[in-house]
């Protein structure tokens, strides 16, 4: 929550201008509250101590500082623990003098905040750890605080499993800049990635993609079984690894939509109704969980049950977004459900699913987080605490109607976006730059001063379906995403938004890339290079043997007047094929880029085909097979259509997007 005026007024902070001067050479991100330099400064040496009576804390110092015997005491960096100090929790006041430095935090998280300052008043090295140089720190004072408690970073391990220890290297990151959440998404459509050892089936099942798992592949490696899921013994590391370092592991299980990795363990837990598969070729994809079905409760009683015991966590976040109402809808007894209890909006249905769910945390003493859409219905506990995700007025309304909230809308603060037109990333919430993440104002996006009151805080987001397929050519793929942004979030979360400035923040973040590059982080360091060549675009007519959801959408394809894609009505069979004939040609030299499915995502498209070339429009001859839906080809002679065919029979979705091609020639 934000921090009370009259503690703001007692403390004088100093106005934007005196906090560039006096603290902006230091490159401290995010900023303090207020530094004041003092004269003279302070020499480090390596035998000096570090000292706190705090054993978490020292065990932390000891990661980063090889220190010898103390020869004079007042050598000496000092941490404690002062809970009389004046400040609001998570505060702190850092004094360096010649003598030496002391850290007094109001609580451990303060303390903890304080030690993450100090770290960058010291060379970039001292996060290579086994710190030993001799080094000079200028003294002042900073006295400094959050402005928002929480502070947070989602984490995806759901749609691509990632390694524990990647997941611990992620939080060491978050601490050092003072982020104090981490958002578990351990369970979605791609994955059961928790273990329960009252239902085994779950990681037997759900942990695991593709070759013969009834999960099947979505995002690339087809035919391949992959995956992998965390233990309990390991989830508990994480909390307690998490715990020293000032953040609190929020997890979520998704519900009652994107459960398509627990419906394959547990098929009955969905509704008693007829599905037609045909356009997925046989692969059903329902995903919601049956309301009306008692017996789903008691297995979510035995999830629950033991999620709690693993995370100690206030909340547990549960989902219930993007939820596919229309199995309810067809179910004899939801439907009933729904004219028993008068519903007029089947949201209200989710909310008795939730409400159910409620119950089983409160019996653990927890409360619940939610995505925004769970508020539609009108139903949900006044206790839980809405994440919103979706832009504009979107966000604002669950803090308007008075529930804690924290903002993550997906314009500003989801880092799975790319940050340019010509880079990695989704693309469905624009490009998304730390400037315009820095840039977020409550009281720009619709929020009025007493829901600005209700907003915790903020926290981004970091989505994975996009990691498998670029971790191959990209195993910095998840710092590129995440850094600078993360580094600008912390920023947003920690200062008044009227305190804020970018070219101060710039200017800081320049200094602060050091120490991101000692930390082993491999960050963005500016746009990519433009692709070589211009994008011609020759008189072209597509067609396909696919049927289309809208039959004018393929004159959109010839006129190269989608770059997103259009759909079609069924998924891709043995044989089908995607035609482009060009009349004037294709000419020699040039460059073609042939996609099947999204541009940015190995999803919709053909997984396995053959690219044909013809030089007259009736002969073709193969020229090279499909990797991932795509392909590239140089026109070694005058072409006059491509033709791309399907060799297999599905793609585990109902739809395949068809791309116009992207030519290039030399300038």
């Amino acid at each position: 929550m934000r921090i009370k005026a009259d503690i703001i007024s007692k403390l004088e902070l100093l106005c934007v201008g005196e906090l560039r001067a006096e603290g902006g050479a230091l490159g401290l991100v995010p900023m303090p509250r207020k530094v004041e330099l003092t004269e003279g400064e302070f020499c480090y040496h390596p035998t000096a101590t570090l000292y706190t009576p705090d054993m978490t804390l020292r065990g932390y110092l000891a990661d980063y500082f090889a220190t010898g015997r103390t020869i004079d005491f007042n050598t000496a960096v000092m941490v404690g623990i002062n809970p009389r100090l004046d400040l609001p929790a998570e505060g702190y006041v850092l004094e360096v003098r010649p003598e030496g430095v002391v850290v007094s935090g109001v609580d451990y998280a303060g303390a903890f905040n304080g030690v993450q300052t100090l770290l960058q008043l010291f060379p970039a090295e001292v996060y290579e750890g086994n710190f030993r140089t001799e080094c000079r720190i200028p003294c002042l004072r900073i006295t400094d605080w959050p402005e928002y408690s929480y502070r947070g970073m989602h984490f995806d391990v759901a749609r691509s499993f990632t390694p524990f220890e990647e997941v611990l290297r992620y939080v060491d990151n978050l601490s050092r800049h003072k982020i104090n959440t981490l958002h578990l998404h351990l369970v979605d459509d791609e994955g059961w990635r928790v273990e329960i050892k009252s239902h085994p089936e779950l990681t037997e099942v759900g942990a695991w993609r593709g070759g013969d798992s009834p999960l099947h592949s979505i995002y690339g490696r087809w035919g391949e079984c992959y995956g992998g899921y965390y233990t309990q013994e390991q989830l508990r590391q994480l909390v307690a690894y998490a715990a020293v370092r000032n953040i609190t592991v929020v997890p979520e299980i998704d519900l009652p939509g994107h459960s398509l990795a627990i419906a394959k363990a547990h098929p009955e837990i969905l509704c008693p109704i007829e599905r037609n598969l045909a356009a997925t070729a046989g692969y059903d994809t329902s995903n919601v969980w049956c309301v009306a079905r008692e017996e789903n409760y008691a297995l979510l009683e035995d999830i629950f049950g033991e999620l709690v015991e693993i995370f100690p966590s206030e909340y547990i976040h549960i989902g219930g977004d993007e939820v596919q109402m229309g199995s309810w809808r067809k179910c004899p007894h939801c439907s009933a459900l729904y004219e028993r209890e008068g519903f007029t909006d089947y949201h209200q249905v989710e909310g008795v699913f939730l409400g159910r769910v409620v119950e089983i945390l409160a019996r653990h003493g927890r409360k619940p987080a939610v995505w925004n859409e769970a508020i539609v219905g009108g139903n949900l506990t006044p206790q839980a605490r809405v994440h919103g995700w979706e832009a504009g007025k979107k966000a604002a309304q669950s803090a308007a109607q008075g529930y804690s909230t924290v903002v993550m809308s997906g314009p500003y603060f989801y880092f799975d976006m790319r940050q340019s037109a010509d880079e990695v990333g989704h693309n469905w919430a624009g490009v998304v730059t730390a400037r315009k993440c820095y840039s977020y104002r409550l009281s720009e996006q619709g929020f009025s001063a007493e829901a600005q009151e209700r907003v915790v805080g903020f926290s981004g987001a970091f989505w994975t379906e996009l990691l498998s397929w670029h971790i191959e050519t990209m195993p910095h793929y998840i710092d590129y995403q995440l850094y600078p942004r993360v580094c600008a979030l912390a920023e947003v979360c920690w200062m008044p938004e009227e305190r804020r400035v970018w070219a101060d923040f710039e200017a800081r973040l320049d200094l602060h890339k050091a120490r991101l590059e000692a930390m082993g982080i491999r960050y963005r360091q500016g746009e990519p290079p433009k692709p070589k060549g211009r994008v011609i675009t020759p008189k072209m007519v597509c067609t396909t043997s696919l049927p289309m959801r809208k039959e004018s959408d393929l004159a959109r394809i010839s006129a190269y007047a989608n770059d997103y894609g259009v759909r079609t009505s069924r998924t891709c069979r043995e044989g089908d094929w995607i035609l482009y004939e060009f009349e004037g040609g294709v000419p020699m030299g040039a460059v073609v880029e042939l996609t099947t499915g999204y541009r940015h995502v190995t999803r919709g498209l053909f997984p396995s085909g053959v690219v044909e070339i013809s030089t007259d429009g009736v002969e073709f001859e193969p020229s090279c097979t499909l990797r991932n839906g795509r392909a590239t080809i140089t026109a070694t002679e005058p072409l006059r259509a491509i033709r791309i065919r399907c060799t297999t029979t599905g793609n585990n979705d109902a739809y395949v997007y068809i791309q116009q091609p992207v030519i290039r020639i030399e300038n």
